[in-house]
């Protein structure tokens, strides 16, 4: 399709049977152009499709040779535009895919290199093999095997060291990523304000205890603790202020565990911990012991003026039995708490599952 063309149709005009035929020569031409675009499904040849279908409009309607002129450069300028962004993007995705084989190749390449260099070590060994065949000295003939046989020797050395590399470097890739997969875990599990685990990772860590216990029959202690009167602190003192007397009774609840037991905020102003005493007795110290350690007040700053604040909590206890599940060993923990805050609060109180009462929980 070229500028000399559509100029010799204008020049002879619609009016010109000669002209006419030529223009409708152009016009198939332009059809032909639409129908063997490449790709049809890309949007570069769809906006030439779609400009094919207006080029054949403009050129049916022209009514002067001035008017069909700039018709023609328009779709000679439109058309070659768009044809060379089509071979644009075709030259862009032929380089897209050369560098996905390159990486390709390097990787295959990395995979391979080490037995590649291994092959071509015992190849060359074999080459010299054969020509040690050729010798007639039997002294330089034990020489050469001596050589050779030290020479493969090596070769399956450096082999073996290369797989223990290749091996040592994987095992820490992956330790890296399970190290990572748990930290991510953790975050996820972990309550934004107190830092300890929130009651899912709780929940989670209590099934996992029942499940041991049931194998190796080992008892261990569950707790639920309840700060007293965290509204009324929150309605005098206000949410920020609550909210450090949240983050104090993790930390005093965190630091009276031992190694592998637990404590989570279990929601709102309560507190859930798993100890691995059998006894709920000495949870029950423990946990007593916690609230000695809290002072009687304690200072802070509002509004340029020092008041105090006080905080206690309740607790209850109980220990696992044959045949509990997590809502059985939490409902009676919950049982035990609330007689704490029946009692008076500020206290601790254990409940053990007796012989009737596993007959009717």
């Amino acid at each position: 399709m070229s500028n000399e063309f559509f100029e010799a149709a204008i020049e002879k005009h619609t009016g010109d049977e000669a002209g006419g035929i030529l223009l409708k020569l152009g016009d198939q031409l332009l059809h032909l152009i639409g129908r063997f675009v490449p790709d049809p499904s890309a949007k570069r040849a769809l906006a030439l499709r779609n400009g094919v279908a207006e080029w054949r409009s403009l050129l049916r309607t022209g009514q002067s040779p001035a008017v069909l002129r700039t018709v023609v450069d328009r779709i000679l300028l439109d058309g070659q535009t768009l044809l060379e962004k089509m071979q644009a993007d075709r030259a862009d995705r032929e380089a897209e895919l050369a560098d996905l084989m390159r990486v390709l190749r390097e990787s295959v390449d990395t995979l391979r290199g080490d037995a590649r260099k291994f092959e071509a070590d015992l190849e060359r060994s074999t080459a010299s093999m054969d020509a040690i065949v050729e010798i007639q000295d039997i002294r330089e003939l034990k020489r050469q095997l001596s050589r050779e046989v030290q020479v493969i020797r090596q070769a399956v050395t450096r082999r073996e060291q290369s797989e223990t590399q290749h091996c040592e470097r994987l095992t820490a890739r992956i330790e890296s990523l399970q190290q990572s997969l748990k930290a991510a875990r953790a975050h996820a599990a972990t309550d934004s304000l107190t830092q300890l685990p929130d009651r899912r990772a709780f929940d989670l860590a209590l099934r996992e205890w029942i499940a041991r216990a049931a194998r190796t029959n080992e008892p261990f202690t569950a707790a639920i603790v309840d700060l007293d009167d965290l509204k009324l602190i929150n309605d005098t003192h206000g949410h920020e202020v609550g909210d450090r007397v949240l983050v104090a009774a993790g930390q005093l609840l965190a630091d009276c565990l031992d190694e592998h037991e637990i404590a989570a905020r279990w929601g709102g102003d309560e507190f859930a911990l798993l100890f691995a005493t059998p006894s709920t007795g000495r949870a029950r110290d423990r946990l007593t012991e916690v609230l000695g350690r809290i002072s009687p007040a304690y200072e802070y700053e509002a509004g340029g003026e020092r008041r105090m604040v006080s905080f206690s909590f309740s607790a209850g206890a109980t220990a696992w039995a044959e045949g509990d599940t997590p809502d059985t060993i939490l409902r009676r923990a919950d049982k035990a708490l609330s007689t704490a805050k029946r009692l008076g609060k500020r206290r601790v109180e254990a409940r053990s599952r007796s012989f009737l009462r596993a007959l009717v929980s």
